[in-house]
């Protein structure tokens, strides 16, 4: 579960999730939701965003075309460390976007992601800001710059 939250020239989020794989699907639907289709692809990918989000949550990956799997490893070591490898991860991510892979599922520490252009407003995640809970749950305050 993630919301906005005000920040004077910058995007910021509250996150808070069950697992990693809760916070980097968070992850993916806030680069997502600040992103636009720039051209359409010839796989089965729907065109709405939205409901390529929908789907990815009810078609396993198999059911899609084109796609890359990568695995990442943020583990629950120090604070610091774990800090470090989400931020590097999340970076990556926006990184793939920007060179035409759109993350369609997260399944245990991997994204899938299909080839497709899209233009994102949000440049990279920063540590300005950043504010990390670990215990049950993760919590976190994010600031991402655009």
């Amino acid at each position: 579960m993630f919301k906005e939250i005000s920040h004077t020239a910058d995007l910021a989020y509250e996150i808070e999730a069950a697992n990693v794989t809760e916070l980097l699907q968070d992850f993916i639907t806030m680069i997502i939701q600040n992103s636009e289709i720039f051209e359409t692809s010839n796989s089965d990918v729907p065109e709405s965003i939205r409901n390529t989000v929908s789907e990815s949550y009810n078609h396993g990956a198999t059911n899609l075309q084109n796609v890359m799997k990568k695995c990442y490893n943020i583990n629950n070591g120090s604070d610091e460390e774990f800090v470090d490898n989400l931020f590097d991860t999340v970076n990556d991510i926006i990184s793939l976007v920007d060179r035409g892979y759109f993350p369609m599922k997260v399944e245990n520490q991997c994204v899938y992601f299909t080839r497709k252009r899209i233009i994102t407003r949000i440049k990279a995640l920063t540590y300005h800001g950043l504010e990390v809970k670990l215990g049950e749950r993760i919590s976190l305050k994010v600031v991402f710059d655009i």
